[in-house]
């Protein structure tokens, strides 16, 4: 298959104290790699400049280097417009904040820039103080808001059907919405599933539990084959894919994923309640399999729990209320209630969070900039057999996008992603 081009419009490095003074670099860049993952909370790019030297004019008129003449010194705002071949438009504004490898001669300068998202720095320069009280993405909703100012769309931050009272101590934005997902339950299925991602896309911050991320459908459908034509129903073809991990027995048994135990103390009243959890109560949430019939593990290794923990009920604390005489108020009539209900979340979430990764695989595809991380897509993979045409039903199924990395250069465009889900599908028959 002949290598895809992207069509570069404009790469532009502004200059940080001057509006009006920047560089479009787009006939010097050697490569250009724009990075998500449902795992980090901000975009990430990494960028090669070759630069001739006469890029730009210096105070005195003369053409000088990008470095000297713009200058370079952090900060600056990288511009770009970049078009896939089916039109999709990778169109942003990062900011420069390392640059590094730099390789200068008398004729030339080879230059690698690491650039961020504008909430990376925003995250840096404030901090979450006050005390928040009521669903725990309104409170997400607010920090966005009133301390990052970042750009979301509303219906990327899922509502929650668990509160939580808390006070910001001091702490950093990423820091605390990042906490906050873990204390989350979705709407559905409460008290069976739990966890929530925090992270940046294209279309800006996201705030998603992993049984909505899971409950998608198939963006895009893709397929791996040896043949050079594209079979119907599909996308595009997988140029080339590796299974990185389809089971870990050991590591899922440590981390208490088939089945763990968990006692959980209440200090106001002085006892305790033990809870067991195991995998099987999840059959029912939904899976990103390819059917409802899911190959979970060997039930031998679910008729033992295989982790313990234990947990402090926040009971006595921060109760709701629009000031201290009405938060006393609560706290005499329910004595007995707890701030975090941890009972119904905090298990699920460890569970859900283990169970996500279950099978991981990277698949590269000609360049899609439509793709974001937290998308569902469908990929087929062969079947080894003699009838090489057939599809592999357990390997092949739905999978949810967890990073992604859009690679340009001159000659070349593709879409590397990593891939995950929670189960494998169908057996094969």
């Amino acid at each position: 298959m002949a290598d895809e081009q992207a069509n570069i419009k404009s790469f532009v490095i502004q200059a940080a104290k001057d509006e009006g003074r920047g560089v479009d670099v787009k006939n010097g860049l050697t490569s250009f790699s724009f990075y998500e993952n449902i795992l980090s909370n901000n975009i990430t790019a990494q960028v090669k400049v070759f630069d001739s030297g006469n890029s730009i004019k210096d105070d005195s008129g003369k053409l000088v280097s990008i470095i000297e003449g713009l200058p370079i010194r952090g900060g600056e705002e990288i511009r770009f417009d970049i078009e896939d071949e089916s039109k999709n438009k990778l169109k942003y504004e990062l900011y420069l904040n390392k640059m590094m490898n730099l390789d200068q001669s008398t004729t030339q300068d080879n230059f690698e820039i690491h650039c961020v998202s504008k909430e990376c720095y925003s995250n840096e320069m404030t901090r979450v103080t006050k005390r928040y009280e009521g669903k725990i993405s309104e409170s997400v909703t607010t920090i966005l808001k009133e301390r990052l100012k970042a750009e979301f769309k509303p219906e990327n931050i899922e509502e929650t059907s668990n509160t939580y009272n808390f006070i910001g101590n001091d702490r950093k934005p990423f820091y605390v919405c990042t906490w906050l997902g873990t204390k989350s339950v979705p709407t559905e299925n409460y008290g069976k599933t739990g966890g929530y991602f925090f992270y940046q896309t294209q279309d800006g911050m996201n705030f998603k539990s992993v049984d909505n991320l899971l409950g998608q459908d198939a963006k895009k459908k893709y397929v791996y084959n040896e043949s050079d034509t594209l079979p119907n129903g599909y996308d595009r073809k997988i140029l080339n894919y590796d299974l990185k991990r389809s089971v870990d027995l050991q590591s899922n048994l440590m981390l208490g994923a088939y089945k763990n135990r968990t006692l959980y103390w209440d200090p106001y009243q002085f006892k305790y309640e033990v809870k067991t959890f195991d995998i099987t109560e999840q059959k029912d949430v939904k899976h990103a399999g390819s059917s409802d019939d899911f190959d979970f593990v060997n039930p031998v290794f679910t008729e033992t729990p295989t982790r313990l923990m234990t947990s402090i009920l926040d009971v006595g604390t921060m109760p709701s209320g629009k000031d201290a005489k009405e938060q006393l108020k609560r706290f005499i009539d329910k004595t007995d209630e707890s701030n975090d209900k941890v009972m119904d979340r905090m298990v699920q979430s460890v569970m859900r969070y283990n169970q996500l990764y279950s099978v991981v695989t990277s698949i590269t595809i000609p360049g899609d900039f439509s793709l974001r991380a937290g998308d569902m897509i469908q990929c087929d993979f062969p079947r080894v057999s003699e009838e090489t045409k057939d599809v592999d039903k357990k390997l092949s199924g739905k999978y949810l996008i967890a990073s992604l990395c859009h690679f340009v250069s001159p000659k070349e465009c593709y879409t590397q992603l990593g891939l995950i889900r929670d189960s494998y599908g169908r057996k094969t028959s």
